[in-house]
């Protein structure tokens, strides 16, 4: 598998100096879908290619966060080669983004920008907990150096503001756009921490009473609509983030922003591949979870989760068919879902877990790409 890939990486420079289409370019309409994949093969991204070809959609699929790129011990190249690669194979031409999702450093700007990135989005939780003057000095530091990488080449900028622990309120928002506006700085996107809970790998829902959770959006879609006056006052995209599998917002998003929002969709991608997995090599499944489970308390610190480890089935009494259901949104179990979808990087850093994975995926790879494309058109049909 390695081998493979190393000899596909050799040939992505070269694909780029010929073929623009597999070349990231700078996304300027919505809605825009963000197709992230965290995993070091390219069966993911092909499909999110496809899916893409098929639709017309305004598609991210090389996104990733510098978390996730720690996380997985890829490289931000690393993710646009798997995106150029896959744009070749499917012959695709609709321009196509590349976000390097959650910059915090400067070393993470200059990485991505070296590697090609379109889309910048800036991680501003730590400047939020400490003063609003410490947010507006540490944009415009991280957008004067992305535009001095960049040069000439165009790009675009997000603020992400979605992991603060309280809504960021409309008028502080309000002040930001404009102190930015005088300093020149042109904002395209915003991600704000919209009321209700966003938790990895789940539906959205409002809050949890006596351990049920409640799907009210009431909340979720008063605040959504004062974002999006002020976003066409000062021209900016909403972006929501960790939107992978909530399907209950996704009508409200697409009937209140129109066109004009951006969807990050890159967690669950990972979770349908390891449904094939349970489908076909139920004993590597299980050596997975095995190592899920060993890592769960230390990976998921930076998640904000509800998952409860007494809610997790019994592995040695459940059939490999009754896992893929298990595994799936609604009808599956959340708990189970959230363990497995926090401990990517460990089990994705696991050379041997990797190299068997990759080979279920491929001997099954009809299925696979099934599984995967059902998978993303559900995201995307909701919201179109």
């Amino acid at each position: 598998m390695k081998g493979s890939f190393l000899l596909e990486k050799e040939i992505a420079a070269g694909l780029r100096e010929s073929n623009k289409y597999t070349c990231p370019q700078v996304l300027s309409k919505g809605p825009i879908f963000g197709l992230g994949y965290r995993s070091p093969w390219f069966l993911g991204n092909i499909v999110q290619a496809e899916v893409t070809k098929k639709y017309n959609l305004n598609s991210m699929f090389a996104q990733q966060s510098a978390r996730e790129i720690q996380r997985t011990g890829r490289s931000f190249q690393d993710v646009i080669d798997s995106a150029s690669i896959s744009a070749f194979l499917t012959g695709i031409k609709a321009p196509w983004g590349a976000d390097a999702d959650h910059l915090k450093t400067d070393e993470n700007i200059k990485d991505a920008v070296k590697a090609g990135f379109t889309h910048f989005t800036f991680d501003l939780i730590d400047q939020v907990n400490e003063s609003w003057q410490a947010v507006i000095d540490r944009i415009t530091a991280m957008h004067k150096l992305t535009k001095n990488l960049m040069g000439k080449k165009d790009f675009t900028i997000e603020l992400s503001l979605d992991e603060t622990e309280e809504l960021v309120k409309i008028s502080e928002l309000a002040s930001l756009m404009d102190e930015l506006k005088k300093r020149k700085i042109r904002v395209d996107e915003v991600a704000p921490r919209f009321p209700g809970y966003f938790e990895k790998a789940i539906d959205y829902y409002y809050k949890s009473v006596n351990g049920k959770k409640i799907k009210d959006t009431k909340a979720f879609e008063e605040y959504l609509v004062e974002i999006v006056k002020l976003s066409n006052k000062y021209g900016f995209r909403t972006s929501v983030h960790s939107g992978s599998d909530k399907f209950t917002i996704y009508p409200i998003v697409a009937r209140i922003a129109k066109k004009n929002f951006h969807l990050k969709t890159a967690g669950t991608f990972y979770l349908e591949e390891l449904k094939v997995v349970a489908k076909y090599n139920y004993d590597l499944f299980k050596d997975v979870y095995a190592l899920s489970l060993k890592q769960f308390k230390k990976d998921c610190a930076t998640y904000e989760l509800s998952a409860n480890l007494k809610n997790l089935p019994d592995i040695s009494k459940v059939k490999n068919g009754q896992m893929v259901n298990l595994l799936t949104t609604f009808t599956g179990n959340d708990d189970l879902r959230q363990v497995l979808h926090v401990t990517y990087g460990s089990v994705l850093q696991n050379k041997e877990l990797t190299e068997n994975i990759f080979m279920v995926l491929k001997n099954n790879e009809e299925d696979y790409s099934k599984i995967m494309s059902e998978h993303i058109v559900k995201h995307v049909e909701k919201c179109l």
